[in-house]
């Protein structure tokens, strides 16, 4: 396989079916080494089936690609160096991190246990923040380099929080928030870091009965709720052409939403076909590398772009191999 990845190598986690499998095999199509993070865990985080992950390892060879199994459980903060290892034993290097492992346990707060919330929790949110940890750490131990990133998964459910998985929810929302800060902190070694909020069938979205209708399967037509859709998005984010770091970004189908804090406040459209990176490029363009919403303190509200206008200067100053700039005592 050949692309615009070429000679980058990526982790997926929980990379065994689902959003993640479509990552995985996506990011191997545009000529990424891929390691397949999973322990194959049902969607409340019981059981394990490490076959899953091996049938995706199987199914990009047989394409032509190149990837590796991984069974590391990303919930252990220390163990969660284990898929970063993984990548740099098979492949040498790491430069793309997909955080898409996750589950999720239906309760409403009266009924959620201690045992559910950490679970949740654990997975979803102290996994994505391990996994980027260990990254990172190897990322500031090689030096700045151009070409990195993090896509972090994040959910409507954490953008605009609904009942009855507080969890999730919560576990969602704090993807977003370390996004942002994960921007700030990473933007001097190359790093961008995004999210996405995907509308997709999944086996999360599937097991609730309001959304039986909306993610059938489409036989015919354009399916909206395809998962790929949200890949090709993924892809994008990973790929050289994106410049957005510490901005969300919506999919569903052929839309595309751009949030302001947690605000869907840009709406693009691809007439029917699924985004591409060079169609993703172009429609964006134009579009604000910033989220300019309000921010709130004590007795004031003001304006406050996030990133700052200091973290897009590092990225670009690493992209021309340049000293990244010392940005003024508290700058943004």
């Amino acid at each position: 396989m050949s692309g615009v990845l070429q000679g980058k190598v990526a982790i997926v986690t929980g990379a065994g079916r689902g959003l993640g499998r479509t990552h995985a095999l996506a990011l191997a199509r545009a000529g990424a080494a891929v390691v397949v993070n999973d322990i194959g865990i049902g969607m409340d985080g019981g059981g394990r089936d490490t076959q899953l992950a091996a049938s995706v390892v199987a199914e990009i060879e047989a394409a032509g690609g190149q990837a590796v199994q991984d069974a590391t459980d990303v919930s252990d903060w220390d163990g969660a160096k284990g898929v970063v290892d993984t990548a740099l034993s098979a492949f040498g290097r790491l430069d793309i991190v997909v955080n898409n492992a996750g589950i999720s346990r239906f309760a409403p707060i009266d009924q959620e246990t201690g045992e559910d919330w950490n679970r949740v929790i654990g997975i979803n949110l102290t996994g994505t923040a391990a996994v980027s940890h260990w990254a990172a750490a190897h990322w500031r131990q090689a030096g700045a380099e151009a070409g990195r990133a993090i896509v972090n998964t994040s959910s409507p459910a954490g953008t605009n929080p609904m009942p009855g998985t507080p969890a999730y929810c919560v576990s969602k929302a704090g993807v977003l928030a370390l996004t942002f800060t994960s921007a700030g902190d990473l933007a001097e070694l190359g790093v961008r870091v995004n999210a996405i909020a995907p509308i997709a069938r999944t086996r999360l979205t599937e097991a609730v009965p309001m959304f039986a209708d909306v993610v059938a399967p489409v036989h015919e037509g354009f399916d909206r709720i395809a998962p790929e859709h949200a890949s090709a998005v993924v892809t994008y984010l990973a790929s050289p052409a994106c410049t957005f770091t510490g901005r969300v970004f919506g999919v569903e189908g052929d839309d595309l939403f751009l949030f302001s804090g947690f605000s869907a406040s840009t709406h693009l459209n691809n007439n029917g076909e699924q985004w591409s990176i060079e169609s993703l490029s172009a429609a964006l363009a134009d579009v604000d590398r910033h989220d300019r919403g309000y921010a709130i303190a004590p007795s004031t509200r003001f304006v406050q772009p996030q990133p700052g206008d200091v973290v897009l200067a590092a990225l670009e100053a690493v992209e021309r191999g340049d000293a990244v700039p010392v940005p003024d005592p508290g700058s943004v």
